[in-house]
């Protein structure tokens, strides 16, 4: 099994939620033995004259941006599985601001502040019900601002895109400038008489030792970085020929245009929908509910194991190349929409009648004619215009929950914004 587990499938939401719980009862645990439950520890950084929050904060950087490189470099770990926070440059800098300024003025980050109200101290429950009162006038006033919070859109990206260098490179650097920030906040606490220069671990000491032998470890691995080319595995995927044959064979790689407008009508057992044409397109006309991931952009789109995926395009090749992309990256439930967009259109809005329907026929024939109207459409010849106007009344049954062939039924969940 790889990492990261959840989004492989080791695990579902009930169990990830109880994790989670888990490593926040251990994260509180080490932060409370730390010292950091106490305002008084946390505000004397500001002054330089205790500077162990920074430091904390940095190795933790330096020690999770390592071990994720390696982890992923050795192939444990799928880096490409790890949700990326989009970047919002001016509500988050706004944000940044607005909790820097909470800390300076509280002596408390949101997260220090429930390990310390949980030891019963006063100032960090005060803290806290301000917290939660701000996020409740956030709430409030969240339609106002809505269009502030998703302006400055730059989509997911990571610095070493930005500054066109590689990700061992980036590595390399993060681990110089933690060790700078050490020596500058040792140096800083020094100067402000906090601590006598010999008892530091990295200044004023001679020999190895544990500290600078930690040190000299981290910029050794970092520095391998560097040369140890991308974390992300890329083109290295592997295709089970037989497995996919056969789904194909058992035509249980796709869904009909039928079955998804009834999927879609009764609001049930609908997959993520994916539109795989260029925003423009997607733009004049998509599919109620779907998302536009253009074909370029697949490679780098996020994507859960456990979810269900259906593709689909102008016509049946691009769904088909995206197809077998994601079934290379090992997602299970993953289908097309047999002919696209083509097919929606000539069976769903606009789907000819029969001039003179048999008996047999007139009730399949309304039910075209409702499914044409609920989704704007028009159906083409056949009824006449009173019996088109009765027909538009009667919506189709809603449709079995069965997917296709060979998948197993996964109810449509709603995305998901992962990370802090």
């Amino acid at each position: 099994m790889d990492a990261p587990f959840y989004k492989f499938g080791l695990f579902g939401d009930n169990a990830s939620l109880l994790v989670a719980f888990v490593i926040g009862l251990g994260f509180g645990f080490f932060l409370e033995r730390g010292g950091f439950g106490s305002g008084n520890k946390l505000a004397r950084q500001f002054y330089f004259r205790d500077m162990a929050v920074l430091k904390v904060m940095f190795t933790a950087i330096v020690t999770a941006m390592l071990g994720v490189f390696w982890l992923s470099r050795v192939g444990f770990m799928d880096l490409s599985q790890v949700y990326l926070v989009p970047t919002h440059l001016g509500p988050q800098v706004l944000g940044g601001l607005v909790l820097g300024l909470g800390f300076v003025v509280g002596g408390y980050c949101p997260g220090t502040s429930i390990v310390a109200a949980a030891t019963g101290r006063v100032d960090a429950m005060v803290y806290m019900a301000g917290m939660f009162a701000g996020m409740v006038m956030v709430g409030f006033a969240m339609p106002a601002m809505d269009g502030f919070l998703s302006s400055g859109d730059y989509g997911q990206v990571t610095l070493a895109k930005q500054w066109n260098v590689s990700y061992g490179v980036l590595v390399t650097l993060v681990v110089f400038m933690a060790v700078a920030a050490f020596l500058a906040s040792e140096w800083a606490e020094v100067k402000t008489g906090s601590r006598e220069l010999t008892s530091q671990p990295l200044l004023g000491m001679k020999g190895l030792t544990r500290s600078r032998g930690l040190m000299l470890a981290f910029i050794g691995v970092g520095v391998v970085a560097a040369t140890a080319g991308s974390p992300y595995r890329g083109h290295d995927v592997r295709v089970n020929e037989k497995e996919l044959g056969q789904m194909v064979s058992r035509q249980a790689d796709h869904v009909t245009v039928d079955d998804l407008a009834g999927r879609l009508i009764a609001g049930t057992n609908v997959p993520r929908l994916i539109d795989l044409r260029e925003p423009g397109e997607f733009g004049r006309y998509h599919l109620p509910g779907a998302e536009n991931v253009p074909m370029a952009t697949l490679a780098s789109a996020q994507w859960r194991a456990d979810e269900s995926v259906l593709l689909y395009s102008g016509s049946d090749a691009h769904a088909e190349q995206a197809w077998l992309m994601l079934k290379a990256r090992r997602l299970p439930q993953v289908y097309t929409v047999e002919g696209g967009l083509d097919a929606w259109n000539d069976r769903v809005l606009f789907p000819r009648l029969t001039e003179n329907p048999a008996p047999g026929e007139v009730d399949a024939q309304k039910r075209k004619v409702a499914v044409s109207k609920h989704f704007g459409g028009t159906p083409r010849g056949g009824a006449a215009p009173g019996e088109v106007k009765d027909a538009a009344m009667s919506l189709p049954p809603p449709p079995p929950a069965e997917v296709p062939a060979g998948g197993d039924a996964a109810p449509k969940k709603k995305a998901k914004k992962e990370g802090c």
